[in-house]
């Protein structure tokens, strides 16, 4: 991983704070989270790169005066968290008091520690069995999609956000292609001291039978601790990283979607909707975790509970909602919104551990998991997909479990992969995987640079020339001739090594 995040955040803060002396009545300061009126961008899907500068743009037009207020902003530990167009600062209640005096300031609170990652339900070790799909990956019909289809989330990259990973699971050779801790204990390699993340993880893309989306790959921010907590800060930096983890926004190397296995039972908070926003703003998904406050009537939390989020229910192995998943509608601004909106598999779920084997885990968390590595192979299969056709497409085909039509306990219903990826394909060209091969090789040079084996790009070519090979005559003609005419030189590459594997497969018939 580059380090140019780290010193683009410098060079930001450096740049919004111009000169300093020494602070005033430094040890009676507290940690605050200052935040701006949002300036909408006033473009149509624009490009991630777009969406970034304008933030960018945004938080320095706000900050220029606040050096003017604050004796020394650089030394007040100043963290730029332009995805909610905000800022993160050590400061003395007098202080705070002139900043929330600056102009836009929409909201001022302190930066809190809470628990986002509850305590493990029913968690257990299990015999590692590396012959056995586990049940959540077959009950979404994932293994039916890799078969029939030559799909396994290949040349998708999935963020998550969690207590980390274990690097050397080998459930994960290969797959992570960029890991930051953002905890106090700063680990510079993939690491996880509670297990939470390591079991997420797995669900999305872990090998042997564990993962929905085995060919996908992961970049991973660390951002809770071993009782699951963090600051509110701190997780707002994480979420910015995974907008722009090189910290170079012409570098399109952040991920599809976001998996978030975390949330607070608090329907009412807004502390993450602007971060949130900017992610769909971006073109990532944001999937979350609904939350495990359904046995005391408890409805879905948030982030979950934003309109902007998708919030994943839990199932059990027979169809029902399992005991804890957290139920709707909520309100935003007294207007009633169902939630959640679709559901998973999230009890007694098998996944990876950390220091190597199986664990079985139980919750909503393990639920959310299984559907983003469902919208790994969704983005495969059509990387052109918007995040609103994405959903929409998901929860028309998913198996309506409660009431009929969206409730608020299931949502719209169990996800159903292999409904989901034929409906997709029925309606796609292949020629769009050919641009996301492109973007995947500029995704894996930001990331890790070059590298002998080729992590991203190689597996989604391999998956292209095969879905390629199937292909009848006229269906791969049409397809040369888009590519020819619109494709960059490594598609145009890509399509004379799919030619010459067509060419193979009918000389060997």
């Amino acid at each position: 991983m580059r380090k140019g995040c780290a010193v683009l955040g410098l060079a930001l803060a450096a740049a919004l704070f111009p000169g300093y002396s020494a602070m005033a009545d430094e040890a009676n300061t507290s940690r605050y989270i200052v935040r701006f009126e949002q300036e909408a961008l006033k473009v149509n899907n624009p490009p991630r790169e777009t969406v970034i500068s304008h933030l960018q743009q945004n938080l320095r037009k706000n900050l220029a005066g606040l050096n003017k207020v604050v004796k020394s902003p650089m030394k007040a530990n100043v963290t730029p968290l332009w995805i909610a167009n905000a800022f993160a600062i050590d400061a003395s209640e007098a202080e705070i008091k002139r900043i929330s005096r600056l102009p836009n300031v929409a909201e001022v609170k302190k930066s809190e520690y809470k628990i986002f990652v509850e305590k493990d339900i029913a968690k257990k070790a299990v015999k590692n069995d590396p012959a056995v799909i586990q049940w959540g990956i077959q009950k979404v019909r994932a293994p039916e999609v890799w078969q029939q289809f030559r799909i396994d989330g290949a040349g998708v990259l999935v963020g998550v956000l969690d207590t980390g990973i274990d690097g050397k699971h080998p459930a994960f050779d290969g797959k992570i292609m960029g890991f930051k801790d953002f905890t106090p204990e700063a680990a510079t390699e993939p690491t996880d001291g509670q297990g939470h993340g390591t079991h997420v993880c797995g669900s999305v893309a872990g090998s042997n039978g564990v993962g929905v989306a085995p060919g996908a790959r992961l970049i991973v921010g660390r951002v809770f601790d071993s009782k699951g907590g963090t600051t509110e800060d701190i997780l707002l930096n994480a979420m910015q990283w995974m907008l722009d983890p090189d910290g170079i926004a012409e570098t399109n190397d952040g991920p599809k979607l976001i998996n978030n296995s975390w949330g607070s039972n608090d329907s009412t908070s807004k502390t993450f909707w602007v971060a949130v926003e900017n992610w769909v703003n971006a073109g990532i998904l944001p999937v979350f975790a609904a939350g495990n406050n359904g046995m005391w009537g408890g409805k879905v939390g948030t982030p979950a509970a934003f309109p902007q989020s998708w919030a994943v229910a839990a199932t059990t192995k027979t169809d029902t909602l399992a005991y804890f998943s957290s139920q709707g509608p909520v309100a935003w601004d007294g207007n009633p919104l169902m939630k959640p909106d679709i559901a998973a598999p999230g009890d007694q779920i098998i996944s990876c551990a950390i220091g190597g084997g199986l664990v079985s885990n139980s919750g909503t968390s393990m639920a959310c998991p299984h559907m983003a590595g469902v919208a790994a192979l969704m983005f495969q299969a059509d990387p052109t997909l918007t995040i609103d056709q994405a959903r929409l497409i998901a929860e028309e085909n998913a198996k309506d479990l409660g009431a009929a039509g969206k409730d608020g306990k299931f949502g719209s219903g169990l996800v159903d992969a292999y409904k989901i990826v034929e409906k997709i394909l029925q309606n796609s060209s292949l020629a769009s995987a050919f641009d996301a091969y492109e973007s995947a090789i500029h995704a894996e040079r930001a990331l890790i640079g070059m590298q002998p084996v080729s992590p991203l790009a190689a597996p989604l070519a391999r998956s292209i020339i095969e879905r390629a090979s199937s292909l009848d005559e006229g269906q791969f003609r049409a397809l040369a001739i888009t590519v020819s005419q619109n494709g960059g030189e490594a598609a145009t590459s890509l399509l004379k090594e799919a030619t010459s594997a067509r060419t193979a497969r009918e000389l060997h018939k």
